[in-house]
Parts: C-alpha cells; sequence; structure tokens
C-alpha cells in the first residue's frame, strides 16, 4: 500500500502526495524510437555520364521514448507493477525502493515523480511528471466543448450545410485546442511549482537521504 505524505492547493486544484516503499523484484527497460519526415528529389537522367540530380529536400525526425517497469513488493507483501516513461530509475533485484506519486486528492496512484533507492543512497527525479499530473484536463474538456457548439452553432446560423459546418468546427478546433493546451500547461507548471515547495513533502525527502 502507500502512505500519504503530503497535500495541499495548488491553484484549486487538491492534492495529494503518496510514498510507496518495497522491495525491488524486477526492473525492465526498453525504448521505442519513432521516425517521421519525408524526402524528396534525388533523381535525374543522365547522358553520356553527364545529366541532372534534382536536388533533395525534406527532412527526417525521430523520437525516442523510454520505458521502465519495475516490479516492486511493498513492506505489506503487496505486489506492484509500476510503469515508468521517460524516467530511469537506477535499480536492481532485492534492492528497497520508495517512489513518490503526485496526483488529484483522493488518488493513491497519480504520476510517479520522485524515487529513492535506500541501498545506494541515490535519489532521482522526474519534474515533468509533476507537471503532468497538475495539467487542468476537465477544464480542457469543458473549454474544448463549449468551443466546440458555439463554432458549429455559429456555422449553422450562417446557412452553412452539415458537411460545411463540421469541417469549420474541425479546422477552428485544431488550433483552439493547442492554444487552450498551451494556457492548460502553463497552469500545470506553477501548480508544479506549489508542489515542489510544499513543506511536508520537502520534509520528508530530505529524511529519506542526502541528495
Amino acid at each position: 500500500m502507500s502512505a500519504k505524505i503530503a497535500e495541499g492547493t495548488a491553484l484549486g486544484l487538491r492534492y495529494d502526495v503518496h510514498a510507496r516503499t518495497g522491495t525491488v523484484d524486477s526492473s525492465e527497460t526498453r525504448a521505442e524510437t519513432e521516425v517521421s519526415g519525408r524526402i524528396s528529389g534525388g533523381g535525374g537522367t543522365t547522358y553520356g555520364g553527364t545529366g541532372f540530380a534534382a536536388p533533395v529536400r525534406g527532412s527526417i525526425q525521430s523520437k525516442t521514448t523510454r520505458y521502465q517497469t519495475i516490479f516492486l513488493t511493498d513492506d505489506d507483501g503487496v505486489e506492484h507493477n509500476i510503469q515508468l516513461v521517460n524516467f530511469l530509475v537506477p535499480c536492481k533485484q532485492g534492492q528497497k525502493l520508495t517512489l513518490l506519486m503526485v496526483g488529484p486528492a483522493a488518488d493513491d496512484h497519480g504520476h510517479c515523480f520522485r524515487a529513492y533507492n535506500h541501498n545506494t543512497r541515490d535519489h532521482a527525479a522526474h519534474a515533468k511528471a509533476i507537471i503532468s499530473s497538475m495539467f487542468p484536463r476537465k477544464m480542457f474538456m469543458l473549454a474544448m466543448a463549449v468551443i466546440g457548439a458555439f463554432v458549429l452553432y455559429n456555422a449553422f446560423v450562417q446557412n452553412e450545410s452539415f458537411g460545411a459546418a463540421l469541417f469549420m468546427t474541425a479546422f477552428i478546433m485544431l488550433f483552439a485546442a493547442a492554444a487552450v493546451a498551451g494556457v492548460g500547461w502553463v497552469i500545470a507548471f506553477v501548480r508544479s511549482i506549489s508542489v515542489r515547495a510544499n513543506p511536508a513533502l520537502k520534509s520528508y525527502i530530505a529524511g529519506l537521504g542526502p541528495s
């Protein structure tokens, strides 16, 4: 099980921080790389050893996502399957580990944002996990629903056909989603500062061991 070690309010969001301590049964890591982009050109026709080749244009981007699965048996004998994304915690079988998770109040799961290896006395932190857990998802969904209904209604008022109204709504919603999400991430970042400054959390981390 996990124990609540801190709680607070960050820009209207009630949150809890839980700690889960146990023994590592095993740890597995893997990485997945996604490649996207487009390359064009490079072809041509050659006559008598000479010719013209079209210049190569485009670009290729790659994104690597790292995953770690930690099988942990807590102090109550309960086994847990911990899934981490882009957050690797150095550990091996038999070591004692404490994981800190933050999320909305009454949620003892949340996002894992910090780990402490009691054997090596090493801390590992993942600040982005706090930001992600503080994102105002309900506000985002409500804002998008209101914007979508407003745009769709106005499209029908302008005597647009059903297909044209849906297309216009979808087109505008793409830009609206980017704008609303941007505001949401700013709110999440400000909330994360409040979480990290929580006195009870700072005291608990300090009590685990030197960082």
